[in-house]
């Protein structure tokens, strides 16, 4: 069968047309399909206003506490008036007795009668500031400062030679230098390594009069084995570079020291700040002292030879190391045996010694040249030799002071 929309031969097919729609959904409905995010959006916002004007009408129906007001002498002096809880007598009506009162006041409490309420003034009465908010105008809690904890006897000299030690191995670029294969053994930096030889020196002589005297009351008492291993670590050659490192043990004697001054804390280490353990402390600065302003001042060395220039820097390094560490533990003597000096009044000779070691110690040319004593070129080993003299004759002094009686 031919169908029946078969179009005649040169004709195109006519285009079926769709079926009409439905008429379009009118009213609310057609609006809230349309527009249901505003329709949301308006019920989420109803509902925390809702929300929002419920708690605040909570929080506004809370009563207030009543206030007592005061009333105050407006002229001739009078006393202020106090209103009270308690019904006020009743006055009497003569004008003659208070011609003031012309009218009852009313009482500031609900439920009062005007028949027991107090009398009122013909003048305006001045109400009392209403107290304010809690925490307002309080004063802020002074800070609590707590005072400075008190060292202990050794702890200052104990930790200015932890110190001393802590700022040559830790705190330098590349740390203990005189063990270092470039710089220890090559000499790339003999000026630094020199200088922390010096350093060495005085800790060595110091950490040996600590253990030897310091923390013990006579020769009977044993040593504290913290500052006896101390003293072994420090004594280690400063050029071993393993078996066992210089800085290693260096740091480990550190470590005691610490552990020494832990134990001055809970009482089971003792230090004793004695005037003849002070002369054996300073007898050892006073050799060391002397040993170096030897080796500034001689124009020769013990074969016969010149001192060359490469050994100027040398000597001259070496002994401001020594004036660097030794300033340093004078100021901690000054503290440690401040009641034992000002026994001598050996105040002043300390001082000085002080000093002359800073002034060493701050010594810093660009370059260290060996010129002749009178000649143009500048000596700096004589230079630093005037300081490191002067603190040793200062401490040679305060040696005989401190041994009279």
């Amino acid at each position: 069968m031919t169908p029946n929309n078969t179009s005649e031969p040169g004709h195109l097919p006519a285009a079926v047309t769709p079926p009409p729609a439905g008429p379009p959904p009118g009213g609310l409905v057609y609006l809230i399909l349309q527009h249901r995010f505003i329709v949301v959006s308006l019920v989420v916002l109803l509902f925390f206003g809702v929300l929002f004007a419920w708690g605040g009408r909570r929080s506004g129906s809370t009563p207030a506490k009543p206030v007592e007001s005061s009333v105050a002498a407006a002229t001739h002096g009078a006393p202020a008036m106090t209103a009270s809880k308690e019904p006020a007598p009743t006055l009497s009506k003569e004008p003659e007795l208070n011609p003031f009162i012309t009218a009852p006041l009313k009482n500031t409490y609900a439920g009062d009668s005007p028949a027991t309420s107090a009398p009122q003034v013909t003048h305006e009465p001045t109400l009392a500031p209403s107290p304010s908010k809690a925490g307002s105008n309080v004063p802020p809690a002074p800070a609590v400062v707590t005072p400075p904890r008190e060292p202990v006897k050794g702890e200052v000299f104990t930790q200015a030679l932890i110190k001393i030690i802590d700022d040559q191995v830790n705190k330098p670029w590349f740390g203990w230098r005189p063990n270092t294969i470039l710089f220890g053994k090559v000499g790339l930096t003999d000026n630094v390594n020199n200088l922390q030889l010096g350093v060495l020196e005085v800790v060595r002589r110091t950490v040996v009069v600590l253990n030897e005297h310091m923390t013990r009351f006579a020769t009977t008492e044993a040593y504290n084995p913290r500052v006896n291993e101390a003293m072994n670590f420090i004594m280690v050659s400063p050029d071993k570079y393993w078996f066992p490192s210089a800085s290693g043990k260096y740091r480990e004697a550190a470590a005691d020291l610490e552990k020494y001054i832990d134990g001055l804390k809970a009482g089971r280490a003792r230090f004793y700040s004695r005037v003849d353990y002070l002369i054996a402390l300073l007898s050892n600065y006073k050799d060391l002292l002397g040993s170096s302003f030897h080796n500034l001042l001689k124009d020769t060395e013990a074969d016969g030879q010149t001192v060359s220039w490469f050994m100027t820097d040398d000597y001259f390094y070496y002994s401001q190391g020594i004036a660097l560490a030794m300033a340093e533990m004078l100021e901690a003597v000054t503290k440690e045996f401040h009641q034992e000096i000002q026994k001598k009044n050996s105040h002043k000779l300390l001082e000085d010694a002080i000093h002359a070691l800073h002034a060493a110690s701050h010594l810093d040319p660009w370059v260290v040249t060996n010129g002749a004593k009178d000649g143009i070129l500048a000596n700096h080993r004589a230079n630093m030799s005037t300081y490191i003299g002067e603190a040793e004759h200062v401490i040679s002094t305060l040696m005989s002071q401190l041994a009279t009686n």
